[in-house]
């Protein structure tokens, strides 16, 4: 008897696996999540290089916290406020990844909205290569706001006598 490279004999049947639909919405939901913690480690960054006074940025960063830095550098406590602020923009980013991570709507859609506004922010600077990141990031965080819709109704189908109506 010769075995598979997995020890099973090579002439055993092997049934299908019965695919859980979960399996493909899941990883979509911690894409998408994961660009909420992406936005918010490169804008950590992006403060830390303006603290040092350096004139390098993260593209993907927010600009909202930009503009606070710009803002407060030079001012007597501009490091306090830069810290505070962009620490405040960067712990909802990091908090919406982690929510959005276990599928909650409401992470994916206050966080995407947060995004927008910090989009219109860089259109009204006239930052417009900026503003079509924020536009990709938003279209990728979509996709997993969308799966964690797709996730919800799997989930809703599941539970026995909910997925089907009741006619009088």
């Amino acid at each position: 008897m010769s075995l598979s490279p997995g020890g099973i004999p090579a002439d055993t049947p092997v049934s299908p696996a019965v695919i859980d639909p979960k399996d493909a919405v899941i990883p979509r939901i911690q894409r998408g999540a994961r660009w909420f913690l992406i936005i918010g480690v490169l804008s950590g960054v992006n403060a830390v290089l303006q603290i040092f006074g350096l004139n390098v940025r993260f593209i993907f960063g927010l600009g909202i916290t930009q503009v606070v830095d710009a803002a407060a550098h030079g001012t007597q406590n501009g490091t306090i406020i830069m810290v505070v602020v962009d620490g405040l923009f960067i712990l909802m980013l990091i908090l919406c990844s982690k929510w959005a991570k276990t599928g909650s709507q409401g992470a994916f859609l206050g966080g995407m909205i947060a995004y927008a506004l910090d989009g219109v922010l860089l259109l009204l600077f006239t930052m417009f290569i900026d503003a079509a990141v924020h536009a990709y990031a938003l279209w990728m965080i979509w996709q997993g706001y969308s799966a964690s819709r797709e996730l919800a109704q799997l989930q809703q189908a599941a539970q026995p006598g909910l997925s089907q109506p009741r006619l009088p």
